[in-house]
């Protein structure tokens, strides 16, 4: 499961990075691969933080 949602958050982090780089990242070094992860990570993520930062604002 958690190399399902590692190669996810890679694929979104190169998508995310080459965008911002004008499509010069691949992602393929060791510490590229870790750029992309950490992105892709925080792009997953963001929209459970909305939705709680929603809840809490809410009440």
């Amino acid at each position: 499961m958690d190399f399902i949602l590692d190669l996810v958050a890679h694929r979104i982090g190169v998508y995310v990075l080459g965008l911002l780089s004008g499509g010069r990242f691949k992602g393929e070094s060791g510490f590229a691969w870790g750029w992309a992860i950490a992105f892709g990570g925080l792009v997953l993520f963001t929209p459970f933080m909305a939705f709680i930062a929603l809840l809490i604002y809410t009440t």
